[in-house]
């Protein structure tokens, strides 16, 4: 389930170095070709792709423009199947940034999936998400000062900034549809290793996160390392054990990548002390948790399978879960949401292989939750190939290529429940692993039955998910912004520790 996550931080962080050298080529000579820039990214220490960033002047009815466009790509392991992940973001913006147009096209391995929108007459950003045969638009409200997800970069080539000066930007980050404030706080300059054994002596500035209702986002804080000019030549944010950015050459960037390849699942797995035995058939835990820097109540929720109990000093606690049936807990309302009902892009119900996959596991089947045990079944056997190749594929490829990853099981159980006329949600958190000694991330679902959200897994093929089950969000993936529920798990990616007490 592991690269949603990098989708996300990609969007905010990928451009972390991307247009310094861009734009102040462009602001010094408008007439000037496309300029470009290449950055190479690491995780953990390992290289594991590049960032290639073009700006282009157009103009058009004697008014000036730049066309940017930045292509992100990722390539590294899970277990012992290889990932590769290429995105493209493209805006078309006045010379003093000003954004009038977006488009994002990402391709994970599952099909291409485009995010685009023109600002219109009223101020109003017309965002649509497109693939897979269906379409979603919002309208996202938008004012002058909004810049795109390189506000940073533009904000530092175009005004130097000063030891100890502070400046507030805002910028919109496309796959979680938010207009983010970010506080840069200039510190001092310092000796900087850039790689290769180069070390310059570079401006640290740092930056602070927070969304509309000015609730902070740590997990998107980065620290940027500028020169005398206001090119970033290194970035560092704190997620996935370290996510770095350096400026270098087309030929570095590009080079292949000769050593081994960065494991994020290995690397993601919270390793616990005590191990759980027969972890897919325990019914009740006890759980010890550690936050390193957020709030407990931030990153867990409650609901009817677990309970959040913690500490005075709020980043320290414990968790109790129980596994549920479909009568467990008090009802809720008769009827929940359209958005869990509904085709999109990713959960394309409407598909005809989809349709056709439920009207065959649900025949003669008319009691609603025995639908959804008939549903989960069918994907549990079929889905035979555990292909970790392949980052996020939509229910409609998934139900011809019948391979995948908890996602993959995840997203076609939500659109084969939805197609049989139940409500259902998609589920991110963490599961028990035997073999890796650990929680590892995972995804599963929940359909409202009986007036309750009942929690199914067909990838272990549960109708009663078992307790070590831990949620940490959950989607409907039906709007312009579905990846927005994974972003708690960049929040607890090597900053949170679940060590359990009770088990049975």
């Amino acid at each position: 389930m592991h690269t949603r996550l990098l989708r996300i931080v990609i969007c905010r962080l990928a451009f972390a170095t991307l247009i310094t050298t861009c734009f102040s080529a462009v602001q010094a000579q408008e007439n000037a070709p496309s300029q470009e820039s290449w950055d190479a990214i690491f995780i953990g220490g390992k290289r594991v792709g590049s960032v290639y960033t073009k700006v282009t002047p157009l103009e058009e009815k004697s008014k000036k423009y730049l066309r940017v466009e930045v292509t992100t790509s990722l390539s590294f392991k899970r277990l012992n199947d290889a990932v590769t992940m290429r995105q493209r973001f493209g805006t078309i913006e006045t010379p003093e940034g000003e954004v009038l147009r977006i488009d994002t096209r990402t391709n994970s391995g599952g099909g291409e999936m485009r995010t685009f929108g023109d600002l219109d007459e009223s101020g109003s950003l017309n965002l649509t998400m497109e693939g897979n045969g269906q379409k979603k638009t919002e309208k996202v409200a938008w004012n002058k000062d909004v810049r795109g997800p390189y506000a940073v970069e533009q904000s530092l080539a175009r005004s130097l900034i000063k030891p100890g000066e502070e400046r507030t930007l805002k910028s919109y980050v496309p796959d979680l549809n938010k207009i983010i404030t970010i506080k840069l706080l200039s510190q001092k300059i310092e000796p900087v290793e850039l790689g290769g054994g180069i070390k310059r002596d570079l401006l640290r500035v740092d930056s602070q996160v927070t969304t509309p209702d000015d609730r902070r986002m740590p997990e998107l804080d980065t620290t940027y390392w500028v020169d005398e000019g206001g090119q970033i030549l290194k970035t560092f944010t704190d997620a996935f054990g370290g996510y770095i950015t350096y400026r270098t050459t087309k030929a570095s960037a590009e080079a292949p990548i000769t050593s081994e390849r960065l494991d994020l699942l290995a690397t993601s797995i919270i390793k616990t002390s005590t191990p759980i035995k027969s972890s897919e058939t325990v019914r009740q835990a006890k759980y010890a948790l550690k936050s390193n820097d957020i709030a407990l109540k931030e990153l867990l929720p409650d609901d009817i399978r677990q309970k959040l109990l913690p500490n005075a000093d709020g980043k320290t606690g414990t968790m109790e879960v129980t596994t549920q049936d479909r009568s467990s807990g008090n009802q809720g309302p008769e009827k929940v949401a359209d958005e869990y009902f509904q085709p999109s892009p990713l959960i394309n119900s409407d598909d005809s292989r989809v349709q056709e996959i439920t009207k065959t596991a649900t025949r003669g089947v008319t009691d609603e939750w025995d639908k959804v045990v008939a549903l989960n079944n069918w994907v549990s056997r079929n889905l035979r190939r555990k292909n970790f190749a392949v980052a996020f594929a939509p229910a409609s490829s998934v139900a011809r290529n019948l391979s995948g990853d908890c996602t993959e099981h995840s997203v076609l159980l939500a659109a084969l429940c939805r197609a049989a006329g139940v409500a259902t949600k998609t589920v991110v958190g963490v599961v028990y692993v035997d073999s890796l000694g650990g929680f590892g991330f995972h995804m599963w679902n929940e359909v409202y039955v009986n007036r309750r959200w009942v929690a199914v897994d067909a990838t272990f093929r549960q109708s009663e998910v078992d307790a070590t089950h831990i949620k940490l969000g959950e989607a409907s993936l039906a709007s312009v912004a579905p990846y927005e529920s994974f972003l708690t798990v960049v929040r607890v990616f090597n900053k949170l520790t679940i060590e359990p007490l009770e088990t049975q």
